[in-house]
């Protein structure tokens, strides 16, 4: 009997149905690289680079250059290898902008049935940009965009040129000042968005990018339309953060300057073409604000407000205020940028400000107390004149401290020759009613005339005096020590009336006893300047001789010169 054959249609079926996936998964995967190789066969892609490197030369009004283009079909987008865009003249020859790459996305359907050109999108990838100030102000990117004048009009237009999106990915951009500085200014790893772009309208951007010394910039806002005559004075409105400032490491301040911080800005910008208006806050920590300063234990909060002129190059600051806890110094002011100098005449003015809040300010401007001590209580009030540059500066104002006192340091034990048998005594706190000078603060180191001071323990306190940049003193005061007791008095008052009819040079008509300060604000040294005193009545005590010094008790006042006491000078 023949063997029975059993036939299942349903497989027979299946292995048909499995064919037809696989041919139907090998087409999905072979018509798109077919129909690439077509289009790329049937597409000459360098054919459009004239009618884009035109259009990008108009757009921008600077020759823009591009290498070899290909298509690349799966992203929609036409790539070139180079990319390069010219410098203005005036700056050099140095492109001004140049790219390893950039993909210029496109509308495909009508690039390849129609040979029509219709950009969606730029991508460009690590770009050098390089920015350059001259002297006068302009920048070389103020002519970019630069529309033509019509032969019926006096006005400038610029050929539209709409993008959906502009990318710059992992940039450099370094600005430089003419003539050329050692220390150009650095921002890497740059990443600009500009979505919705045009010339004739505004639009929205967003820039991030690094700065030496690990800091971190980012800006937002709207930007536009582009100004065709100046691109540099084309309106816009952002909001800066920079994070970790160092200023002196990112190349905006002269090292020479002496001014340093670490810190954080947040600013408001605005400008309408012809006024940049700023609003806002710096915090501010290791701060020093003088050559010779040391850095603020606390950190600082600064406000500012200034409005810059883009036709002079100069600007106005409404108020900056320098703030601790809730104490303020106000500066207001002018400045100008030309020259790339930036030179300033500003106004500096506190008014009954506590000292206990400016402690943490003192290192920063320079103020140095000796043996560590601080003052406590009592107020602070300065008007001060600030012109020049922050390398080369003149300070021309006065100050006034009221009612305060300096702790931890014994002043009257380290005057020598007068508190030691004069009885004058303060203990480890000094108290201070009045100090007041005018001074005038140069490169040259300072000098401080019209001194007058008031402690209980000394006296009335009169003079003047000089501290040199490498902080040595030399003061000559005239002190009515009113504190001496006995036979100590007498000799004091003699002192103090000799030096009244002295023809030595005395720093005041005041009488009292001429003092010197020598040393350091750090360790000064105070002495009766009894030399002066004998060699200015030489004749009065060489007819007397030893019998004044002994009647008035002269030779027990000033004895043996201790030169290892110090103290500090009230100034």
């Amino acid at each position: 009997m023949p063997a029975m054959k059993l036939e299942q249609p349903g497989l027979e079926r299946g292995g048909f149905m499995k064919k037809s996936v696989k041919i139907g998964l090998a087409a999905a995967i072979a018509l798109p690289l077919l129909a690439a190789t077509a289009i790329h066969l049937f597409v000459d892609a360098n054919t459009f680079r004239p009618a884009i490197e035109s259009r990008l030369t108009a757009a921008l009004s600077r020759k823009v250059t591009l290498g070899t283009l290909s298509l690349s079909v799966m992203t929609g987008s036409l790539v070139a290898n180079d990319l390069a865009i010219a410098e203005d003249p005036k700056f050099g020859q140095t492109p001004f902008f140049t790219a390893k790459r950039l993909r210029i996305g496109v509308q495909m359907k009508p690039l390849i049935f129609n040979r029509q050109l219709i950009v969606r999108s730029f991508e460009i990838e690590t770009p050098q940009i390089h920015l350059i100030r001259a002297e006068d102000g302009t920048w070389n990117f103020a002519t970019l965009s630069h529309g033509r004048a019509s032969q019926n009009t006096q006005t400038n237009t610029l050929p539209d040129f709409p993008v959906g999106i502009i990318t710059i990915k992992d940039g450099n951009a370094t600005i430089e000042k003419l003539p050329l500085q050692r220390n150009p200014q650095v921002y890497g790893h740059l990443d600009v968005k500009l979505e919705h772009f045009s010339l004739a309208e505004g639009f929205p951007f967003t820039v991030s990018a690094s700065l030496p010394g690990d800091g971190k910039v980012a800006v937002s806002g709207t930007v536009g339309p582009i100004n065709p005559q100046d691109a540099a004075s084309t309106t816009f409105d952002a909001q800066v953060t920079i994070k970790h400032l160092d200023p002196v490491v990112a190349g905006y301040v002269d090292p020479e300057a002496g001014i340093s911080m670490v810190g954080g800005l947040d600013v408001h910008i605005v400008s309408d073409g012809m006024n940049v208006t700023s609003d806002g806050n710096v915090h501010a920590e290791h701060l020093i604000l003088l050559k010779g300063g040391n850095p603020a234990p606390h950190p600082f909060d600064i406000h500012y407000q200034v409005v810059h002129s883009l036709m002079d190059h100069g600007g106005k600051v409404s108020d900056l205020a320098l703030q601790t806890g809730t104490v303020a110094i106000h500066l207001k002011g002018t400045y100008q940028l030309d020259a790339n100098v930036p030179v300033f005449d500003l106004k500096l003015l506190a008014q009954s400000v506590p000292i206990d809040g400016l402690q943490a300010l003192m290192p920063a401007v320079g103020v140095k107390l000796p043996n560590d001590a601080v003052l406590k209580g009592g107020t602070l009030s300065a008007n001060f004149g600030i012109k020049g540059s922050a390398k080369d500066n003149v300070i021309v104002g006065s100050y006034e401290i009221e009612n305060t006192q300096l702790v931890g340091y014994d002043l009257g034990s380290k005057i020598v020759g007068i508190a030691a048998k004069g009885g004058i005594k303060t203990g480890d706190t000094t108290v201070i009613e009045i100090s007041r000078a005018d001074m005038r603060i140069t490169k040259a180191g300072s000098e401080s005339t019209n001194i007058y001071s008031v402690l209980p323990a000394l006296g009335e306190s009169t003079g003047s005096g000089t501290v040199s940049p490498s902080g040595e003193l030399n003061f000559h005061l005239i002190s009515k020590v009113t504190s001496a007791k006995g036979l100590n008095k007498v000799g004091v008052n003699f002192l103090t009336k000799l030096n009244s009819t002295s023809a030595s040079a005395k720093p005041s008509t005041a009488t009292g006893i001429p003092i010197n300060i020598t040393g350091t604000a750090e360790n000064p040294v105070i002495t009766a300047d009894v030399n002066g005193l004998v060699n200015g009545n030489a004749a009065t005590l060489r007819s007397k001789g030893a019998a004044i010094l002994n009647k008035t008790g002269l030779k027990k006042l000033f004895g043996k010169k201790n030169n290892s006491s110090s103290t500090t000078p009230i100034q």
